[in-house]
């Protein structure tokens, strides 16, 4: 194993599970250090002057053209408890529409369009505003308004297949579905039926393909009804490797979205590095964790074939109206891929940005920041407090013993 690297980093700011809700319910990181690239190698040691000699500039841009780089914003969940959807809609009364976000998401904004490709864990569904209306625990649908913001501040990829997929039951999904597809939006995980899922879903950048698969390890005890064709990626490791395999064909760097994992522990479990590893070797340069609704330890492992794999077991809530301390740190996980003529995809750096939830007494007022913007004084006053500890150095020491600050 080449490299092995729990995160570190970063700068900015946590129920129990994604159950319990509201009572309605730079220190940069250590980014991995890119090996001296080629040219930069070829071009410190000038070449025997001879008639047939190419020059360094000739050698630097065949190098170059050779390499490419795709860079990626992966955000954990998009949790919206129902203080997150009231909010936007007094806020949107004031401002005659039906909702606005703004408020909620402005202190993180510019960290999401800032990556070639941005991936999204959307925890809720959006199942349209006619004929579903806005629900919180135990079972989610927010507004159309929250996923055409989102796609505003430039989600490109929303993976679907979580716990709370058939909240809403089989029509549900299904509008969830028409919603996104409706408006334009990279939905991954559920499908209409087998075709739609055997259409794996691509994105080209800088001339890369990139693929995305999503899979979750639960439906909240609920499934799909016998009739429908309805399709939900279910986390099945030797269907997964399969359609790693079909991607691959396809793509030049896969990308897999995990809903897994004990919630509200931190703690990493063997059958998820043991399946992390596995799918590696399958294929997947990108694994993307969620459900926890709280931060784990990130690596890069070097599979058998020399090419690496980025694995984040939970990035935590991306926002969220929980009521554990530790379900308000999160993390927007920043890094590239790199593509080389005759290579496996190597993964150049990574970097993990501390983000805190913050909201006021009875869970008023839910907005984001990020640690770097985050004080001492607004942790000390955040709403949380009545129910769990919370306070500036709570943070600190979380993210330290997850091996992502220093």
């Amino acid at each position: 194993m080449k490299k092995q690297i729990a995160a570190a980093a970063l700068s900015a700011l946590v129920l129990a599970s994604c159950g319990t809700e509201e009572k309605e319910e730079e220190q940069p990181l250590n980014v991995i250090s890119s090996p001296q690239t080629v040219s930069e190698a070829l071009t410190e040691t000038e070449p025997p002057v001879t008639a047939e000699t190419t020059s360094p500039e000739t050698i630097s841009e065949t190098v170059a053209e050779t390499r490419k780089n795709v860079s990626f914003t992966a955000l954990g969940d998009n949790l919206i408890h129902s203080s997150i959807y009231k909010q936007a809609a007094r806020r949107g009364a004031q401002s005659g529409t039906d909702y606005d976000f703004e408020y909620a998401y402005e202190g993180v904004a510019d960290l999401i369009d800032s990556a070639d490709i941005t991936v999204l864990n959307q925890e809720t569904l959006i199942c349209g505003d006619d004929g579903f209306v806005p629900s919180t625990y135990p079972r989610f649908n927010s507004p159309e308004a929250l996923g055409h913001y989102m796609a505003e501040l430039g989600v490109d990829v929303f993976t679907i297949a979580n716990n709370h997929t058939l909240d809403m039951g089989a029509n549900g999904l299904s509008a969830c579905l028409d919603y996104y597809d409706e408006n334009g939006m990279m939905r991954v995980g559920a499908y209409r039926d087998s075709a739609d899922r055997e259409n794996i879903r691509t994105m080209e950048a800088n001339g890369v393909t990139v693929s995305f698969l999503s899979y979750t390890e639960s439906l909240n005890g609920l499934s799909l009804p016998g009739d429908t064709s309805l399709e939900i990626g279910m986390l099945d490791l030797e269907v997964i490797k399969s359609e790693i395999a079909a991607a691959k064909e396809i793509s030049d760097i896969c990308a897999v979205s995990l809903h897994w994992g004990l919630e509200n522990s931190g703690e990493v479990q063997d059958y998820q590095r043991n399946a992390a590893r596995e799918l590696g070797e399958a294929g997947a340069d990108i694994i993307i964790g969620n459900h926890p609704h709280v931060l784990r330890e990130i690596e890069v492992f070097e599979n058998s074939d020399g090419g690496d794999t980025i694995c984040a077991y939970s990035l935590g809530n991306f926002i969220s109206a929980q009521s554990v301390g530790t379900n308000l740190i999160g993390g927007v996980l920043d890094f590239e891929v790199t593509i080389a003529e005759d290579k496996e995809p190597e993964i150049d750096g990574f970097e993990l940005i501390p983000i805190v939830t913050h909201y006021d007494s009875n869970y008023s007022n839910v907005r984001l920041y990020k640690l770097s913007d985050y004080t001492p004084e607004l942790a000390a006053v955040h709403g949380v407090r009545s129910n769990s500890r919370f306070d500036y150095d709570y943070i600190l020491e979380y993210l330290k013993s997850k091996g992502l600050y220093e």
